[in-house]
Order: C-alpha cells, then sequence, then structure tokens
C-alpha cells in the first residue's frame, strides 16, 4: 500500500476514533439536531426570524461548522449507510427504542425538577409498560397499544424555566449545535444515564455510545441534505433551527 493511502486510512481512523471520543464525553447532543432539529422537521431560516440570535462566535463557529459538515459526508454518512444495509428497519428502531428506555431516569428527574407532575407520571408508565411488554423497551408498546405518548425533558430544559440565559451560541466539534446552557445540562444529564454507571472497559463505552450514534443517524439518511438544498445559509438555518427546537421544548 502506498504511503497517500497509509494517511487516508491513517486519517479517517483518527477522524473515527476523535468523533467517538467526543460521543463518550458529551453523549449525543446537537449534530443530531442538525439534522433534523431533534423530532421537527427544519424549514427555511427566515421562519425563525423572530428569535433573539446570541452568536457572538460565529466566525468561529461557521469554522467548526464546515468540519463536522466534511465529517458527516465522509465518515457518519457512509458508515451510517452501510450499517443501514447490514440492519432492517426494524431492528435499528427497537434499538432506538431500547436506548431511548434506558435514559428514563433523566427524563423522570428532569420533569420532576420542572414541575410537571403529571408527565413524570407518564414517563413512570412508560417506562413500566415499555420495560415489560416491550421487551426492556426494545418495543413501544405504551404508545402503539395504550396511546401513552412521552414528552422529551431534559436539564438544560430545567435550567432554562429556572431562569438561567442560554449564553451564546456553539458549534461543539463533531456533535452540532448547542449553547452553554445546554452543554451543562447534557453533562448533567449524562450521569444520570445508567450505562454512566456499569462498570466495563473505556473502549465498551466507546462502542456502546458509537452504536447509538451510528443507529440513529441510520435512520435519518438523506434528511440533512434535504435540509442543506433547502437553506440558503445552511449554517443560519441550522442555528435558527436548534433555537426553535430548544424555545418549543422549553415552553411545552
Amino acid at each position: 500500500m502506498s504511503g497517500g493511502k497509509y494517511f487516508q486510512f491513517g486519517l479517517l481512523y483518527f477522524l473515527i476514533f476523535t468523533f467517538l471520543f467526543f460521543s463518550m464525553m458529551i453523549g449525543m447532543t446537537g449534530f443530531n439536531a442538525a439534522i433534523a432539529a431533534g423530532e421537527e422537521a427544519i424549514e427555511p431560516e427566515a421562519t425563525y426570524s423572530a428569535l433573539k440570535v446570541n452568536d457572538p462566535f460565529e466566525k468561529f463557529n461557521r469554522e467548526i461548522f464546515k468540519l463536522n459538515d466534511r465529517t458527516y459526508f465522509h465518515v457518519l454518512k457512509p458508515t451510517a449507510t452501510v450499517y443501514a444495509a447490514i440492519f432492517p428497519p426494524v431492528f435499528r428502531t427497537s434499538v432506538r427504542n431500547g436506548f431511548h428506555n434506558m435514559v428514563f431516569p433523566s427524563r423522570f428527574v428532569n420533569s420532576v425538577l420542572q414541575g410537571k407532575g403529571n408527565r413524570a407520571g407518564t414517563e413512570t408508565a412508560r417506562f413500566v409498560i415499555n420495560s415489560t411488554m416491550g421487551l426492556a423497551g426494545l418495543f413501544d408498546v405504551a404508545e402503539t397499544q395504550f396511546g401513552i405518548i412521552g414528552q422529551e425533558a431534559d436539564f438544560g430544559q430545567t435550567l432554562a424555566l429556572w431562569g438561567v440565559d442560554a449564553g451564546p451560541f456553539l458549534i461543539i466539534p463533531l456533535l452540532g449545535p448547542s449553547d452553554v446552557r445546554d452543554i451543562f445540562g447534557y453533562g448533567v444529564d449524562s450521569v444520570m444515564d445508567p450505562i454512566f454507571w456499569i462498570p466495563m472497559e473505556w473502549w465498551v463505552g466507546l462502542a456502546v455510545n458509537a452504536g447509538n450514534i451510528i443507529n440513529k443517524f441510520s435512520l435519518r439518511l438523506g434528511e440533512y441534505e434535504d435540509f442543506k438544498k433547502a437553506s440558503f445559509d445552511p449554517y443560519i438555518s441550522m442555528r435558527e433551527a436548534y433555537m426553535h427546537h430548544r424555545a418549543n421544548q422549553i415552553s411545552k
């Protein structure tokens, strides 16, 4: 193999390792929101013009955006595409459901801290039903059979409801849009993730988090491309979509 090919493979493995490292440290965060603004559809940037923009680091953020964009197309998308070709949608959906069910403690605690007792009760019911009838959460029986629909709750939302300002908008390398408040919130939520407390080798933790990330992206292939095509300035669209998504979550 020529020196050039060795360099290309080395660079690829470096990017993958860096991606996995940041995934373990920060968890599933902004880059997923960059693709679809959480669970909401991304729309052109003009839709969110009324939102207050706090982006003093725009020049730096744009450079990180470019890095993330290249990483998506050269590392994440190819990996997720191969993964999707191997595993059928029903398997990948079950994996997503299982990981989501596992982080019930974060949703429950934050619902309580936000004073939303009904939502905490709903999450408890969903967790009990899906952990038993849904085979450890692999199937969302609570929603499909009982019509019990869950709501997301994280510590970033909790801080917002407590009056903590979001701070400057930031693009996190390899992960995507966030802000100072949400970065701190992600750290607190990660401690409430049962995976955090399971004794395992560091490389096992990396593999678990990487598998979760790749699995989620495999279910949303093509959405980021559609988002870019619909945007005059993808960076502005990403920023405003993220702000809109978070504002909606906090207001619910």
